[in-house]
């Protein structure tokens, strides 16, 4: 499923993953940003260090003020991946609009 997903810099970036039918737990969750495919990861999300679980199928990803305030304004590409087992699978992929504020010098 591709998401795009608009914030401030200096805001917070929060939102819920709900994985439909899941009959088990998964070996990994991870959230990922990066300027173009391919670039080095501006921000890095894993289950338990931003990534909470919070019921059996919803997790919740949360980028803080100061992650989205550390990248300029403009657009950015994610991936969400997570890990059953030894299968990973790319469930959530899109792109992260970031603009600026007069409040950001």
């Amino acid at each position: 499923m591709l998401k795009v997903f608009q914030t401030k810099r200096g805001g917070q970036l929060v939102f819920i993953i709900r994985f439909n039918n899941l009959n088990q737990d998964l070996t990994s969750l991870e959230f990922g940003v990066e300027e173009d495919y391919g670039e080095p990861m501006l921000i890095h999300k894993t289950l338990n260090d931003g990534i909470t679980k919070l019921s059996t199928t919803d997790y919740q990803v949360a980028c803080s003020a100061q992650d989205i305030l550390d990248l300029d304004a403009g657009m950015y590409v994610y991936d969400v991946k997570y890990t059953i087992g030894d299968t990973p699978s790319i469930p959530l992929s899109g792109y992260i609009v970031v603009s600026d504020s007069v409040f950001n010098d």
